[in-house]
């Protein structure tokens, strides 16, 4: 298969969604495993290491995918306002509040920015068939 830039395109979104999408299941899983099985060997999981990696990748990728894609294509924000209330919810989930505050905003987080690359995913590809 020859990649064009609409490929491109394309792949930074599948990307996008799907390390966010994982990023979820990881966020919602683990302390499930951890607190409410005998896999308490499996804390390593929850490493600050592991959180930071999917959230760095998570922004890279929206910034790769989301930004350009509104500027030269689709025009619309939904994609950016599904992102940008993705990654508050992130942030907000690193106040501690009570132990259950991260492990729902985080993920929930996670869902919104899948969301918004699943959403310019299909942007796009109503912009590919109008042209």
């Amino acid at each position: 298969m020859k990649y064009s830039k609409t490929n491109y395109r394309y792949l930074y979104d599948y990307l996008g969604f799907s390390a966010s999408f994982l990023c979820a299941i990881h966020c919602a899983v683990v302390p499930l495993l951890i607190t409410f099985s005998a896999l308490g060997s499996l804390a390593f999981l929850a490493n600050p290491a592991i959180e930071w990696t999917f959230i760095g990748l998570g922004l890279f990728l929206a910034l790769l995918s989301l930004w350009p894609s509104y500027k030269k294509y689709h025009h619309k924000k939904r994609p950016l306002l599904w992102a940008i209330s993705g990654f508050a919810l992130i942030a907000l989930s690193r106040i501690e509040v009570h132990e259950l505050w991260e492990a729902v905003l985080t993920p929930l987080g996670a869902l919104g920015i899948s969301m918004a690359h699943y959403i310019n995913w299909k942007y796009l590809k109503q912009c590919r068939h109008k042209h």
